[in-house]
């Protein structure tokens, strides 16, 4: 199997292939051609550099939890601000109706306890407590899941056409400008929001207009284009045997990021009394960040480096007068390639009792890890459901999306690394106490018990199984919930299944390293490269339209319904791990061949 560059790993890149393969998306791994001289100027340069022009990874613990903090801060608002938009445009008769405070049909509540847009567009609290009539409107709802369904679909899929692109650029012009770039994009939505809260009846498309946020996003590459380049920039100052620890680090410092936003954006909106406060505090930040990146945090590629991967791209542009039409084709559909690796194959090891037979176990995994992604899409209409059951506002959704970032946070940072701890001791302690009973001498045929620990990949896929149960659990109980904060508690309880992610990675890499032998670290960053399609097309291609569409059609009759659906696919993801199987590793390096 040729080699090719890819979104993680260590893949190295094949010039015959690159025009087919994807370009790397995080750059975790550099080019051999660029490895030598250049990876040793690299670390002069950087050592003769005062240490806060030094790349570092301490750099990316403050950049990434300001990056995840704005990611979330208006979640919450945002639903509510989506909702009442779709109000003023379909129902303004229910606010005429709902307070006697309004006065114009220009008028809109907006959040706690209920608020109002003036004629000017600002936004302010009038009296009167919880929602408009509105909200709770089976009409309104399914327009509202309409309208987000097309959004996050719009910025799915062009965030999945673009980020391969975005992360190869990456490669050429450094880390630092994509995440000044993409800070720049999420600026202009922010910026976008606030204009059509404030003007919507009179822009095209009225609420609609707010596409071009999704457009934005999607063009830019969204979170997966940053999220990538800090990646990237991590792999190329810290040395493989660190890397994933730095990597846990700053993952459970993006996660507490995640769980503060939406608890500062709750917070802001009380002390404000004004939910487009949020939206201007975001567009505020978004500048520091912007700034932050491109003026402020070192770069971690050398101009050399930049220039070597320039001079290797364009190595691989058609030569002649035109472009092939198979070369295009190819360069269309790049991103589908790296799925082949997870197509079943043959087991040609003579000493395999299964010889002949097809290895299905990638296929299972991938399958399994990929309609648990589809699955966890139904997030956003699971919001709008406590919004239409329990009353919720844009401060008490706040709080719960932050329990959910910060549960997940401690989980993988603390409960997590302690039960992996407290396993490995056990069955040491437990060899202890067995070798303890052994006589002292003994005949050669019955030789002392030897301790042997158990494999890392055999504890992961327990884990993996073991979340994908929480979240079989989950689902069930959630629409049962007879109350808010127990629903609220249910949905936290859900991310204790976090570990089903880097669970999945190491057993998936553990397969491959069976299906390619010594050959697999060099196409490893392949394999993440696969797993992250995987996760593009269920989570943001195929989810949204299957539960936003759902949500709209079953939220008059039978609003549960999203529960029902997305436990079914995690009872199959259930399924799909459990007939997974990690079969004894073999010596011979050509024990399967792809089909």
């Amino acid at each position: 199997m040729t080699s090719s560059s890819s979104p993680k790993g260590h893949g190295r890149t094949s010039t015959s292939q690159q025009s087919a393969d994807p370009p790397r998306v995080d750059g975790a791994q550099e080019d051999p051609s660029i490895s030598g001289d250049l990876n040793e100027e690299a670390r002069k340069a950087r050592e003769a550099l005062p240490f806060w022009k030094r790349p570092a990874a301490w750099w990316l613990m403050a950049f990434a939890p300001l990056s995840a903090t704005l990611l979330t801060l208006a979640v919450a608002a945002q639903i509510e601000l989506y909702t009442q938009l779709v109000c003023r445009v379909h129902r303004p008769e229910f606010q005429l109706a709902s307070n006697a405070n309004f006065t114009t049909p220009n008028q809109i509540p907006l959040a706690l306890p209920s608020f109002n847009m003036m004629k000017s567009g600002l936004v302010t609290l009038i009296t009167g407590g919880g929602l408009p009539p509105c909200s709770e409107d089976p009409d309104i709802q399914s327009a509202v899941a309409r309208f987000t369904t097309a959004t996050t679909l719009i910025a799915g899929v062009l965030g999945f056409l673009t980020v391969g692109w975005w992360g190869s650029f990456s490669d050429r012009h450094g880390r630092t400008r994509i995440l000044g770039i993409v800070a720049i994009g999420q600026l202009m939505c922010s910026l976008n929001v606030i204009l059509v809260a404030n003007y919507v009846q009179v822009l095209p498309g009225n609420y609609w207009f707010l596409v071009v946020d999704s457009i934005i996003l999607g063009a830019v590459g969204g979170t997966a284009s940053e999220t990538a380049a800090m990646m990237a920039y991590l792999s190329d100052i810290v040395p493989p045997e660190q890397r994933s620890r730095i990597f846990g680090v700053v993952l459970g410092f993006f996660l507490a990021g995640i769980g503060i936003g939406p608890m500062l954006g709750s917070f802001v909106i009380r002390i404000t009394q004004n939910v487009l406060s949020v939206f201007f505090l975001t567009a505020i930040l978004r500048v520091l960040q912007a700034c932050l990146a491109l003026f402020v945090l070192p770069e971690s590629l050398t101009k050399a480096q930049m220039q070597r991967a320039l001079e290797m791209h364009q190595e691989v542009s058609p030569r002649g007068d035109q472009p092939t039409a198979l070369w295009w084709l190819k360069r269309i559909f790049f991103f589908l390639e790296p799925l082949s690796i997870f197509l079943p194959s043959k087991i040609v090891n003579e000493n395999s009792s299964k010889v002949g037979k097809r290895d299905w176990n990638l296929t299972f995994l991938a399958l399994g890890y990929g309609l648990m992604f589809l699955a966890a899409a139904s997030i956003m209409d699971q919001f709008l459901y406590a919004l239409l059951t329990f009353g919720w506002d844009a401060e008490y959704l706040g709080y719960c999306i932050s329990s959910i970032g910060l549960a997940q946070a401690f989980y993988l940072c603390l409960i997590l690394p302690f039960v992996i701890h407290l396993v490995k001791n056990r069955a040491a302690k437990n060899h202890k106490h067995n070798s303890e009973r052994e006589p002292l001498l003994s005949d050669q045929d019955t030789p002392l018990t030897k301790y042997i620990p158990p494999k890392a990949y055999i504890l992961d896929l327990t884990i993996a199984r073991l979340s994908v149960l929480v979240n079989v659990i989950t689902f069930a109980i959630l629409p049962w919930a007879p109350t808010g904060l127990i629903f609220l508690v249910f949905i936290s309880l859900g991310s204790f299944g976090a570990g089903l992610g880097p669970a999945v990675n190491s057993v998936a890499l553990e397969l491959y390293s069976r299906k390619l032998g010594k050959n697999a670290a060099l196409e490893s960053g392949k394999l993440f490269g696969a797993m992250s399609v995987v996760q593009a097309v269920f989570a943001h291609v195929l989810g949204p339209p299957l539960y936003g569409l759902l949500y709209a059609a079953t939220v008059a009759d039978h609003p549960r319904t999203i529960f029902f659906v997305a436990l079914g696919n995690a009872t199959l993801s259930s399924v799909l791990l459990a007939c997974v199987r990690v079969t004894p590793e073999v010596e011979d390096t050509d024990d399967v061949e792809v089909a």
